[in-house]
């Protein structure tokens, strides 16, 4: 999935979690470009808590369920 594609389903922010220690947090990918992969932010992540290189990296999907129009 590109940026773009994940905008299109209403999420703007990505979900980053430590692939050693475990903590995560959201962040914002409103600056990047829409032709990058989600897959692609992994690799770049340094935790903040733990110094590790590497994180699992997914769409915010809890966004998406925030944008639903109400009937």
């Amino acid at each position: 999935m590109d940026l773009a594609n994940m905008r299109e389903n209403g999420v703007r922010s990505l979900r980053v979690t430590c692939l050693k220690c475990g903590v995560a947090c959201v962040m914002n990918v409103d600056g990047y470009d829409d032709s990058l992969t989600v897959p692609s932010f992994g690799p770049r992540m340094i935790c903040k808590a733990c110094g590790a290189k590497g994180a699992d990296v997914r769409p915010n999907w809890v966004e998406q369920k925030l944008n639903i129009p109400r009937l």
